[in-house]
Order: C-alpha cells, then structure tokens, then sequence
C-alpha cells in the first residue's frame, strides 16, 4: 500500500522544458488566470478545449501523462461523491427527471451540475501539480513573495505569508510518509483495511489519524525549535542569491495564455450556459 507513490502535489520534476525555463513568477501568474477561467467555465466545449491545452502543458513539459494522472487517484472517492451529491441534490424548477427511487430524484441539471463540479476539481488539482511538478520549492517561494512584496506597503508580512504556504505544501508529502509508514505499522499487527464492509473499513482508519496528527504537531513543533535555535525573523532585510528576471521565453507563454484565454472567453460567451 504505497500512498506516497500516488501523491504528486508538491513533487517537483527537474528538466530543461520550456515550461521549467519559465520564470515562476510567469508560472504562478498564468495558473492563477487559468483557475480564474475554470471558474467561470460552464461548457463542455470550454472544458474539451482546457483538456487539450492541460495536455499540450503536459507533453512540452516532458511529465509522463500516467504520472501527472497518478495523482488523481486519491481524490477518486471524493470525487464520486461530490457527483453524486450534486446529481441527487441540486435541481432547477425546469428540469427534467431522469429518473427517481424513494426520495431521490435525479434531474438534468443534477446531471450537469455533477459533471461541471467534478471537472472544475479535477482541472484545479491538475493546474496546481502542474506548477509544482515544474517549479522548485525555492523558485516558487522567490516567486510568490516577489509577486507579493508590493502588499507589503499596506503591512502584509509577504516573506512570512509565502513561507506559511510553502511549509503547507511540503507537509502533504510528509504527511503522506507518515501515513503510509502507519498503516504499514498496522498491518503488520494483523490489521486487514481491504476487507468488512464500508463501516468496518472506516472503523479501521479512525485509528490512524490519531498518531497522523500526533507526528504533525511533533514535526511542526521541532519546526519553530529549529528556526528559532538560527534566530529566523522574518524576511525584513534579507536579500535574495538568485533575482528573478524575465526574458522572451516569458513573453511567448504570456502571448499563448493570452490567446488561450481570449478564446476561451469567446466559448464562455458564445455557448449558453446549461445551468
């Protein structure tokens, strides 16, 4: 049961790519106007589009597709609940029944509504491992605090923000390991979590989260012990060995995002909303 093996947000791919060239302020700025458009995405036109560009992302960044994907398979049950949720929930005054058992009742815009919420999850999982996948830790916090620092006239700490961010980002995967050697723990004492039922299963896992979060506050604890036993205070007057610069590699991205985008918008406006 290797859990770390499917985790791939925070997991950083060294290569010589176009897309690892970028200026990860470039990076960050067109993931972020990318989740803007899911948000407004209510197509399946738009979404094939999307697919097609996430997928062109992918190959010009020399990621294998499986291995991109891989990380998908975790959020599977979640993901099939948010559908079912949505199918049997959500409805509009004119929608038409697929069909009803009890007091269920699934509708068209159920339907939709189910599809629509699952692809708009599934494409933010997928723009943010792809920005991670490509960008280093150290690049991505240059990156974002660079991105940040003009808040830092209205009193926002961005050095210290970014570093929260970071720090989040990089306990996934230890948690991750902490989880795995867990429940590799358990099962060496007899514990079998493929087998009962959903209730069974479930009573199983309860368990393990107790000693998870033990080891986080343990690890988080030694953290704060750490940084502050070098006298860490925050980025106030620190200076950078690497300053960010952009060139015309960043220009040609932002000119492709830039027509992505436009034509993106055209879909979005030109073929009605189902919902």
């Amino acid at each position: 049961m290797e859990l770390t093996k499917n985790i791939t947000l925070g997991v950083y791919l060294p290569g010589k790519s176009f897309i690892h060239r970028l200026d990860p302020r470039t990076k960050i700025l067109a993931a972020g106007l990318l989740i803007a458009l899911l948000l407004f995405t209510r197509s399946y036109e738009a979404y094939s589009l999307f697919t097609l560009f996430t997928a062109a992302i992918i190959v010009s960044a020399g990621i294998p597709l499986g291995y991109a994907a891989r990380g998908l398979r975790p959020m599977l049950p979640v993901l099939v609940l948010m559908w079912i949720f949505q199918l049997f929930l959500y409805s509009t005054p004119d929608a038409d029944i697929i069909f009803s058992w009890w007091i269920f009742t699934a509708t068209d815009a159920g339907l939709h509504m189910g599809n629509l919420i699952t692809l708009r999850v599934l494409f933010l999982f997928m723009v943010t491992t792809i920005l991670t996948l490509t960008t280093s830790i150290v690049s991505l916090t240059d990156g974002l605090e660079s991105l940040l620092s003009p808040l830092r006239r209205i009193g926002l700490p961005a050095q210290e923000l970014v570093m929260t961010m970071v720090i989040a980002l990089r306990f996934v995967l230890i948690l991750a390991e902490e989880l795995d050697k867990i429940v590799k723990a358990q099962m060496a004492r007899g514990v079998a979590f493929d087998r009962g039922n959903f209730i069974q299963k479930t009573k199983k896992i309860f368990p393990v989260f107790l000693p998870l979060f033990i080891n986080a506050f343990k690890r988080a604890e030694e953290l704060i012990t750490a940084m502050e036993a070098r006298s860490y205070s925050g980025g106030k007057g620190r200076t950078k060995m690497k300053t960010l610069h952009m060139g015309r590699v960043d220009l040609t991205a932002g000119g492709i995002i830039i027509v992505y985008a436009a034509l993106t918008v055209y879909i979005i406006m030109s073929v009605a909303p189902r919902i």
